[in-house]
């Protein structure tokens, strides 16, 4: 099993796995390290661990060396000239009326590159701006435009339950969150009850629609007829699995009159009921088919 060490990088809370090798390190160290897109200064998060291959998602990259001296005030002074680039941008996006939004810029840790991201409804001609940049910024301009589930993830906040985003603590990746599994957990659909601050669907609806499948499973479907226990006929018209039990409306006639009531009953009782109501047919079939003879 690969021997592995976690690291954080600024702006992001995920830990990224780096090969263990020479270098002694130990959590709380900052270490510079090969990334995908050049060399860059992480924290170290976790111990030495042993992970298997299918926990890695892409081959290791390794720690080039524990921060120096030199190198902290060099990541410092690149933090300075990072908020003096995100200030000149700013500038020449109200320069050219571009109808985007500045998220945050990176400079790579030997300032071959600088990559700014912003979030736009629409594409954006940002060609001009990228030339202004670089004869600005003397260095290689890259401009990423995001989706705005990633602004939320790179922004950060609360959500509605007081913790912090979920994207931003420890989701990888985005997974698609149908309506369904709003319908499914009886959620009032109201879009700003259901929606995150991205303004997406949250997505910590998907977290429990495993559970809610499986309950389901163990109550009639909406809409379905059941006989209640004193044997009256009626409508299942809401299923609550947290408090289990369901709402069924019977129909009723008196003096010429249709009374519509509603009757409560827990999975407990209806489970009861169906199970008798079951071996009643069962016994109505045996007898049927042995000609009523014990």
């Amino acid at each position: 099993m690969p021997k592995v060490i976690g690291m954080q990088f600024r702006n992001s809370h995920f830990i990224y796995y780096f090969k263990f090798g020479k270098h002694v390190v130990e959590a709380g160290d900052l270490c510079v390290v090969k990334t995908s897109m050049g060399l860059d200064i992480g924290k170290v998060v976790t111990p030495v661990l042993f992970l298997s291959p299918e926990e890695l998602e892409e081959p290791l990259k390794k720690i080039v060396r524990k921060a120096t001296q030199e190198d902290m005030e060099k990541w410092t002074e690149i933090q300075n000239n990072e908020q003096e680039a995100h200030q000149i941008c700013q500038e020449n996006i109200k320069k050219y009326q571009l109808d985007m939004h500045l998220i945050y810029c990176k400079y790579l840790f030997d300032k071959s590159r600088l990559i700014f991201y912003f979030y736009a409804d629409n594409r954006i001609d940002f060609r001009e701006l990228v030339k202004d940049l670089a004869l600005q910024l003397k260095t290689k301009i890259e401009l990423k435009q995001v989706g705005v589930r990633d602004k939320a993830k790179m922004v950060g906040g609360l959500g509605i339950c007081g913790r912090p985003l979920c994207c931003t603590s420890f989701l990888n990746e985005f997974k698609p969150v149908p309506i369904n599994v709003a319908k499914m957990q009886s959620v009032a659909l109201n879009l700003s009850k259901i929606s995150g601050t991205c303004g997406r669907l949250k997505c910590c609806l998907n977290f429990e629609a495993q559970f809610y499948i499986e309950e389901l499973k163990k109550y009639p479907k909406l809409g379905s007829q059941i006989k209640t226990s004193d044997g009256k006929d009626g409508k299942v018209v809401e299923v609550n699995v947290l408090s289990r039990y369901m709402i069924i409306e019977t129909v009723e006639k008196e003096d010429n009159v249709h009374i519509r009531n509603r009757i409560k009953v827990t999975i407990d009782e209806w489970q009861k009921n169906y199970d008798h109501i079951k071996r009643e047919n069962n016994n109505v079939e045996y007898k049927s088919a042995t000609g009523g003879n014990n």
